[in-house]
């Protein structure tokens, strides 16, 4: 196919570091790509990498981008060592060949260091996820116990380990845990653990979810089979798998208007579940425009429409 190529890099800034286990995240950057057919066609994708997870740097998709061409030519298909440009591209495509999905999701509110529940929970939330493994163990104890207080009946609370916790770590929050409203655990031990969380948590009713090791289409056909949740990021995927597994949750990864709907447009397809989408992250950078998007609990995947994102592509081009 034929393309016409164009990119904008974006910097952008939290409003407050945000702390995981991996350490403060202060910047968010990444890429913003359009292509255009012969017919005038026009599609957006966004190349949005994550610093601790294993995809190609910000700086590679640069240099990537950087070897494409703005001239009406066959488009250099990125290589799997750079999954977040392949999903770019991919979703790009998608925009310019598919009708946009009409889908709407429960969204779990990303909750700040000791916030509390009372304004979320008015705001219509009814499930709640926290990054654990940044303070001490007694500190994040003594906040889940709050929160925990804090729920209603049918509420959830969803933590994320971000691969960080010892295992004498995630021997104490399984001990913790039990028996609290948790809907699950997110990657408690590092990648190459997958079995040893297995054995660990056997004896408890905590599940365990999968994030870090399934950062891909292939790891996610690895662990298609987890007996917990699979927490899918689309935008660090590559090329994008025709099915998901029954228990995927969609999750976002702070990216701007086009890469936020270019992942809902993809979990609007695939994801089985109903489960609230880990999609809360709005609201955590500076407000610069970038976001169109209303941070809500429910959301529409289709509501922010191809035009919306031309407009936007226009106003920081």
């Amino acid at each position: 196919m034929n393309l016409r190529f164009e990119y904008l890099p974006y910097r952008r800034k939290f409003l407050r570091p945000l702390a995981t286990s991996q350490g403060d995240w202060r910047i968010r950057k990444g890429i913003i790509i359009r292509l255009e057919d012969a017919d005038g066609r026009v599609g957006f994708g966004e190349i949005a990498a994550v610093p601790w997870f294993v995809t190609e740097t910000h700086e590679d998709a640069l240099a990537w981008c950087r070897g494409q061409t703005r001239e009406f030519k066959l488009l250099k298909t990125p290589v799997s060592a750079l999954p977040c440009c392949e999903f770019a591209v991919a979703s790009a495509l998608t925009q310019i060949g598919a009708k946009p999905v009409q889908r709407n999701f429960q969204v779990a509110a990303l909750l700040s260091t000791s916030e509390s529940l009372g304004d979320r929970q008015e705001e219509g939330y009814t499930t709640f996820k926290s990054k654990i493994g940044v303070r001490t163990f007694a500190e994040e104890s003594a906040q889940i116990e709050i929160w925990s207080a804090q729920l209603l009946p049918g509420q959830l609370l969803r933590l994320d380990a971000n691969g960080g916790l010892s295992e004498t770590e995630f021997s104490e929050w399984l001990e913790l845990l039990e028996g609290k409203p948790i809907e699950f655990l997110e990657q408690p031990l590092a990648v190459g653990l997958e079995n040893r969380m297995l054995e660990m948590a056997e004896p408890f009713s905590t599940p365990i979810a999968l994030d870090e090791s399934v950062s891909n289409a292939n790891s996610l056909v690895h662990w298609s089979t987890w007996p917990g949740p699979l927490v899918v990021k689309p935008s660090l995927l590559g090329t994008p798998p025709d099915s998901l597994p029954n228990l995927a949750v969609g999750s976002s990864v702070f990216e701007t208007a086009f890469g936020y709907e270019a992942a809902l447009q993809f979990i609007g397809r695939h994801q089985i579940s109903d489960t609230a989408l880990g999609f809360g992250t709005l609201g955590f950078l500076e407000s610069d425009g970038w976001s169109i998007h209303p941070a809500r609990s429910e959301l529409q995947a289709g509501l922010v429409s191809l035009s919306h994102l031309q407009a936007l592509w226009e106003e920081k081009a």
